[in-house]
């Protein structure tokens, strides 16, 4: 049901839990995903109901009009509201409205005279080459974890590294599918293949090897009760381990460090953002990755630029005499 403070009429709650399928079935959307776009749409009945004073229903909605959108992006906006998250209902809205004209309950695109708000422009946090080199060969990442855990987290951060896996796509690997190749179904079901090196199979490996609940015919990443591992469980590890890290050396003497905010997406634009620099064309940077869109991939180009620019302003001779 959605979970409103304002009556909806039955036949719309109806056709919102079919498109919450279709989500979760055929799109195959993410959990978090699905819920946060489910969240998207009912806020934005609550407020239909209060700035219309009318029970949203389907004829409600088929008469909304482009200032009615603009009310609704507004009200969010003074709420403080951030950009990226406006950003995101707006693409839920647009999935819900088109869910409904293919459905041929309404017929009304106002919602496509909404432009996307503006995102400022942020790079992705990666670590440097060297840096996740160093961290992927420390001896234990928490003195207090069994060695098998320090076997799964090594061997699941070096397959995020070595492949550009998303975390979700890597929590989903069953034991029995791992091989040299394996076949990706990634967002919006776009299928890619990702090859898995030497390295990340010999460490799969010896994590299989040592973990003490049976993987053959499940997930292969577990937690420390045999149930599957979640994003949140491993973002926090890393979280901890940045600070644990802050100023930690390598048994050789080697400083590193992790970046701000480290988190396991970025193992994925550590892989692409060291790609780019090594040369690699975007286009294969994109399939890689999995993106849909070459624009997605783009920002990677940005990422070299900036380094090349640092690079540049302190070799340069001018810069020097300066």
């Amino acid at each position: 049901m959605i979970k409103s403070n304002c009556s909806i009429e039955k036949a719309l709650e109806e056709l919102y839990q079919d498109w919450i399928q279709e989500l979760q079935l055929q799109r195959l959307y993410s959990v978090h995903t699905v819920l946060c776009y489910g969240k998207d749409v009912q806020n934005f009945l609550e407020f239909v109901n209060r700035h219309l004073d009318s029970i949203p229903s389907i004829e409600l909605l088929n008469s909304l009009t482009t200032a009615d959108f603009r009310s609704w992006l507004s009200h969010r906006i003074s709420l403080g509201i951030s950009a990226r998250s406006n950003g995101r209902a707006l693409s839920s809205l647009r999935s819900f409205f088109r869910f409904l004209q293919q459905r041929h309950v309404i017929d009304n695109d106002s919602i496509d005279s909404i432009h996307r708000p503006k995102l400022p422009h942020t790079l992705p946090k990666s670590v440097s080459e060297i840096d996740v080199l160093k961290f992927l060969e420390i001896p234990y990442f928490f003195s207090s974890d069994p060695q098998w855990i320090t076997n799964r987290d090594r061997a699941l951060y070096t397959l995020l590294y070595c492949t550009g896996m998303r975390i979700s796509e890597a929590l989903n690997l069953q034991t029995k599918d791992i091989s040299e190749e394996l076949l990706i179904r990634g967002k919006g079901k776009k299928e890619r293949i990702v090859i898995l090196l030497p390295i990340a199979l010999n460490r799969i490996k010896t994590y299989v090897d040592s973990c003490p609940h049976d993987l053959r015919n499940g997930y292969l990443f577990v937690g420390l009760k045999g149930k599957k591992l979640h994003t949140q469980t491993i973002d926090a590890r890393l979280r901890k381990l940045r600070t644990q890290y802050l100023s930690y050396t390598t048994e050789h003497g080697q400083p590193f460090c992790l970046p701000d905010n480290m988190s396991s997406h970025s193992f994925r634009h550590s892989f692409a953002t060291h790609l780019v620099q090594d040369g690699v064309d975007l286009r294969s940077v994109q399939e890689l990755l999995g993106h849909e869109s070459l624009a997605s991939t783009q920002v990677y180009v940005d990422v070299d630029d900036q380094k090349m620019l640092q690079v540049f302003h302190t070799c340069s001779p001018l810069e020097k005499k300066s």
